[in-house]
């Protein structure tokens, strides 16, 4: 049965959904504290966001991440967060690409055109 449960992030919504036990809404919550866009990992990596779901939902850390995302995370308990949750080095890493921005002379193969190799 499910059970309600409030998942609350300092910042965001709280959440009074049922959540069931193998729910990725504890995922969302930790894609938002690190400012993943979900939409846009949603439609350039389906196939990886699917994959975080699924992790999440097998995790067995679920009360540990729930409680330390109620919290808000302080710095002890956000260096160790790496340790418990098995998605926590590829969130961190898309969080980190997604807030790296190309400049724009770098955005598409058209801007290397008129650069050619020598035929000798």
């Amino acid at each position: 049965m499910a059970k309600p449960v409030t998942t609350a992030v300092p910042g965001h919504k709280t959440s009074k959904r049922p959540r069931k036990e193998h729910d990725a809404e504890l995922l969302f919550c930790c894609m938002d504290v690190l400012q993943i866009d979900h939409g846009k990992l949603m439609r350039d990596e389906p196939l990886l966001y699917r994959e975080l779901q699924g992790v999440c939902t097998l995790c067995l850390n679920k009360q540990e991440c729930s409680l330390d995302l109620a919290g808000g995370f302080d710095a002890i308990r956000w260096d160790e967060w790496w340790l418990y949750c098995p998605n926590s080095a590829m969130l961190t890493t898309i969080g980190a690409l997604q807030k790296c921005r190309h400049p724009a002379h770098y955005s598409s193969a058209n801007a290397f055109s008129h650069l050619r190799l020598s035929k000798e």
